[in-house]
């Protein structure tokens, strides 16, 4: 009897460990960064039907997955992944009226990759499905504005920050190097104006670095390191025109510093000044909550002098 019943206590053990291991909340940084297939690097202008001839080549519009192959070849469905702000976001590409695709499902694509041919007695019709399906209009400007995408973890250098779990890892090349903990401003949820005390979600790029003696009022704040990130990017100035205060130039000049990876407009309702520093003492997450600062990410003074180095400028910041 007794070996009976530690033979049964240990069943119910090792059940309840699997068990826990199958619903353990995944890894947030692991999800972003290693998705179920390749993203997409960006995306191909979709082809005129109407201009497809018979018998030619039908092309993806990006890396992909297959996802459904229709009856006899002659249609096939791609779902595609892709980095846009802080989100790793879906699309499908359907395509339709082809002839000979030999594809199956869950095969990988590549952005231009054959799918098959222009069916003899068919019209080719491609479209595409962001959280609902585009327009032909709309999916015109779905891939121009979307030619070429980031891929974080081919970055020479990427800093992930999660506010859920106050930390930030640092990657090289898709591989982690730093693993630290983090505070944040002292309102919760993401920036949305100049003095709001909050912390942005979004890509950012490092855009200076300063280390000693820093000037100005809070200096005592800094712990002697400072790295500036160039908020607001072109998703903030998104957000300033729908509420009025950022104009279309404004916005227009936003986007293409970011995207240079240089210092953005700072003198907008947006607001600006977000980085990573130390702080003036030692803090802990149990007595300050990790709400600290008027905006900026806030590390322990001696893992921002480690980190400091190993971050230069250019560096892709990522706050999720």
């Amino acid at each position: 009897m007794p070996s009976l019943f530690f033979s049964v206590l240990l069943v119910c053990v090792l059940g309840f460990s699997s068990v826990a291991r199958a619903t353990a909340a995944p890894d947030a940084f692991e999800a972003y960064l290693r998705p179920p297939h390749p993203p997409a690097n960006g995306f191909a202008p979709v082809p005129e039907g109407s201009k497809a001839r018979p018998g030619s080549e039908v092309l993806a519009l990006a890396h992909g997955r297959v996802a459904e192959v229709g009856e006899g070849g002659r249609s096939v469905v791609l779902e595609h992944l892709y980095y846009e702000n802080h989100a790793l976001l879906r699309a499908r590409s359907e395509y339709v009226g082809l002839d000979g695709v030999e594809l199956r499902p869950e095969a990988l694509v590549t952005r231009g990759q054959v799918l098959g041919r222009v069916g003899k007695k068919a019209r080719l019709a491609v479209t595409l499905h962001a959280g609902r399906r585009l327009s032909a209009a709309e999916a015109r400007r779905f891939t121009a504005t979307r030619e070429r995408l980031p891929l974080p973890a081919e970055e020479a250098a990427l800093l992930l920050i999660s506010h859920e779990d106050f930390q930030l890892r640092l990657y090289a090349r898709g591989s982690e190097v730093v693993r630290k903990e983090v505070g944040f401003g002292q309102a919760a949820g993401a920036k949305e104006v100049r003095g709001d005390n909050r912390t942005p979600k979004g890509m950012y790029f490092v855009t200076q670095k300063v280390r000693g003696d820093i000037p100005g009022p809070y200096a005592a704040f800094y712990g002697g390191h400072w790295i500036r990130v160039n908020y607001p990017n072109p998703w903030d100035a998104d957000r300033g025109v729908a509420s009025g205060f950022v104009d279309a130039k404004t916005r227009e000049r936003i986007a293409r510093d970011w995207a240079a990876r240089r210092n953005t407009e700072a003198s907008t309702r947006l607001g600006s000044g977000i980085g990573l520093h130390g702080w003036a003492g030692e803090w802990t997450l149990a007595e300050s909550g990790g709400r600290l600062s008027w905006g900026c990410v806030v590390m322990h003074t001696p893992d921002i002098a480690s980190l400091y180095d190993q971050v230069p400028e250019g560096t892709m910041v990522v706050l999720f």
